[in-house]
């Protein structure tokens, strides 16, 4: 019966040390292997220090260097050989490897660099202090397991000891016999005309036998105001035996924290408290140009359709994040250079790509990229990237897909597809472009084109009008707003008789215009009771899911209709981040606002937003677009969850208490 008590109890023990942090194997924290081997490399370069410290000696009396003896021992033949292993770059694979990474850069007389390699791999190995006596365990320490094997498989600054039954982790005795004191924790920043940072710290009154060397680190976190929760790991951005550094990469738009340790052969008593934040005076700078613009992907749909993906690169390190990129395209008939054949598109992405849709081939594409960050309110646009590229499908690609192309519908001798632009205002009046390929027949003369509202807002009528034109685009002027418009395109031929071809479009609403419109725009003034757009988006909904970070959202919608004569075209959605001031720190940031807006079509009630920021406040507007004009806007306010949250969260959104709940007509 003891023998069974005694085994349950020893699983109990093994059961409960393993939830409670002891097996450390599964436990070890990035920052703590961070943390000791920053202060290991530094202990290894104060041991070569204390070696030459004599020829040290007599060249600083005369002539102090940058980095104080640290510039010194890097010029010294003998001294660099034995720093050479201290530096970050130097990486560790095992005790076995020193003489060969030693001999690879000094083929000849390489002893101190090898033994500076293998005093650096056991201080790696083996934690400051000593093990207590087996004896004297008690508690967790004293279980009869084996729970780890090595000190660096234990937390923090606990030691794998012998407790003569197994091996735990355990708090070791004179962990700071010998180390430096801390520094003190104050830690004075001064910026210097050259956009350099210079940090300065005092030490008290060390006695230490060894030359001290200083490690600083430094963790940041992007946006206008601090944050330790979004703040990078420590990471380390000096190693010097002076009492200051000067460092040249601090960038704009970021928030940096400092702390710094004082180490010696024997080991630090550890980092000081992290500092008060720094932030640059400098202002961030516009964001650079894309690079790599390229097509990844080209697919060829039925008919004349062709999709792409476009692709492109951002240098990793930027003064501040790309909030989001501005896509336009354009194109022209192979073949013609015409500007005024150009017709624009538009798309924003928060990702570093683009699905681009509706293209035709035999067309030449002109593909813009912008980068758009922001500073609070203020907002940086970089210079735009820009890739030309044909949708001309080559001998090989038809030869390949000859069955998908005989099985498509077949299309008139002319080929003529119709495409129509985005209307626009200009002069007084509003246009829009209208395009098509020019006919493969050689025997069509001109083009007649005929254009007319099918059906418009508040009971506005037009005639039918008609043109003709040898090109193969054409600008149709002086439209009205809130209209359908159909198009007519009829090749004309002396001997053959091709298909006419035809499409649709809407124009905006005049306050749409007015709105956007960097000049005044006056809208015709009705006659009447303009109707009333009645549809509008109602029951919004909210869902939530936490990946690493990032919280992508799922939005949908459901939609009132009141009026069965007000055909709905689609939806405008915008969403936007509210920042609201914090009051802890003595910054002004004002309240902002940073949106973004999406068209969807009228069976797009659902959108998926990606890339939002944990625990932040967010605001979602829903329009309805109809025939007759916008319908009202329904706003919500909410909440994204936080770092905590990893299963999906779903949730009505509510009135925020400083956002009521309003619908905007």
């Amino acid at each position: 019966m003891l023998t069974t008590n005694s085994a349950v109890r020893t699983s109990l023990w093994i059961i409960f040390l393993c939830s409670s942090g002891v097996c450390a194997r599964r436990q070890r924290a990035d920052a703590d292997e961070s943390w000791s081997e920053s202060v290991s490399r530094a202990r290894c370069a104060s041991r070569c220090l204390s070696l030459h410290s004599v020829a040290a000696l007599s060249i600083l009396q005369s002539r102090l260097q940058n980095n104080g003896s640290l510039g010194w021992c890097h010029n010294h033949k003998q001294c660099a050989k034995c720093l050479e292993p201290c530096r970050d770059s130097w990486e560790m694979k095992g005790k076995g490897n020193c003489r060969e990474l030693c001999e690879r850069v000094f083929p000849r007389k390489h002893w101190e660099c090898v033994t500076s390699c293998e005093f650096l791999h056991s201080v790696l190995m083996v934690k400051q202090g000593s093990c207590p006596p087996p004896q004297r365990a008690s508690g967790f320490a004293a279980a009869c397991v084996e729970s780890c094997d090595h000190d660096k498989e234990c937390s923090a600054q606990k030691k794998c000891c012998s407790n003569s039954c197994g091996h735990t982790c355990q708090t070791p005795s004179d962990i700071y016999k010998g180390a430096p004191l801390k520094p003190r924790k104050e830690l004075a920043f001064e910026e210097v005309s050259s956009g350099q940072l210079e940090v300065h710290w005092s030490s008290r009154f060390n006695i230490s036998a060894e030359p001290v060397v200083y490690v600083l680190q430094r963790r940041w976190n992007f946006g206008i105001q601090p944050s330790e929760d979004t703040a990078t790991s420590w990471q380390v951005a000096a190693q010097t035996t002076e009492q200051r550094a000067r460092l040249s990469d601090i960038r704009p738009g970021r928030w940096y924290q400092f702390r710094v340790a004082a180490v010696n052969l024997h080991g630090t008593r550890g980092f000081t408290t992290p500092s008060r934040h720094f932030h640059s005076s400098t202002d961030p700078s516009n964001p650079p140009a894309p690079t790599e613009l390229r097509v990844a992907n080209m697919s060829f749909g039925p008919g004349s359709t062709v999709g792409a993906r476009i692709e492109w690169s951002m240098p990793p390190d930027l003064d501040v994040p790309i909030h989001h990129y501005k896509v336009s395209w354009s194109w022209t008939a192979v073949g013609h250079s015409s500007a005024s054949s150009l017709t624009k598109r538009r798309k924003t992405v928060r990702k570093s790509q683009v699905e681009l849709d509706s293209m035709r081939t035999n067309r030449s594409y002109s593909v813009e990229v912008q980068a758009v960050s922001y500073w609070g309110q203020t907002q940086f646009k970089g210079p735009r990237a820009v890739l030309h590229f044909t949708t001309q499908q080559s001998t090989e690609t038809r030869t390949r897909h000859r069955g998908f192309f005989s099985t498509s519908a077949p299309r008139s001798p002319a080929g003529d597809v119709l495409d129509v632009g985005t209307p626009f205002y200009q002069d007084g009046q509003l246009r829009v472009h209208v395009y098509w390929q020019r006919s493969v027949d050689p025997l069509v003369e001109f083009y007649r084109i005929q254009w007319g509202p099918e059906y418009c807002g508040h009971d506005q009528t037009s005639p039918v009008e008609e043109t003709s034109t040898k090109e193969s685009f054409i600008s149709l002027q002086g439209l009205l707003f809130s209209c359908k418009y159909k198009v007519l395109l009829q090749p004309v031929s002396k001997t053959s008789h091709p298909l006419a071809e035809s499409t649709s479009f809407h124009t905006p609403p005049c306050t749409t215009i007015q709105a956007k419109s960097p000049t005044p725009v006056n809208c015709p003034r009705e006659t009447g009771e303009a109707n009333k757009v009645l549809v509008k988006a109602t029951n919004l909904i909210a869902s939530f899911e936490v990946l690493g970070g990032n919280v992508t959202a799922i939005f949908s919608w459901d939609i009132s209709m009141t009026s069965s004569h007000q055909q709905l075209t689609g939806y405008q959605v915008t969403w936007a981040e509210v920042i609201s001031t914090n009051r802890n720190y003595n910054v002004k940031l004002p309240r902002t606002l940073i949106s973004q807006s999406q068209i969807l079509p009228p069976d797009g009630n659902v959108l998926v937003v990606s890339g939002l920021r944990p625990a932040s406040l967010y605001r979602l507007e829903v329009q309805a677009i109809t025939t007759e004009g916008e319908g009202p806007t329904t706003r919500r306010t909410f909440q994204t969850p936080g770092y905590q949250s990893t299963l999906l969260h779903r949730s009505r959104l509510r009135k925020h208490p400083e956002q009521p709940i309003t619908d905007r007509h």
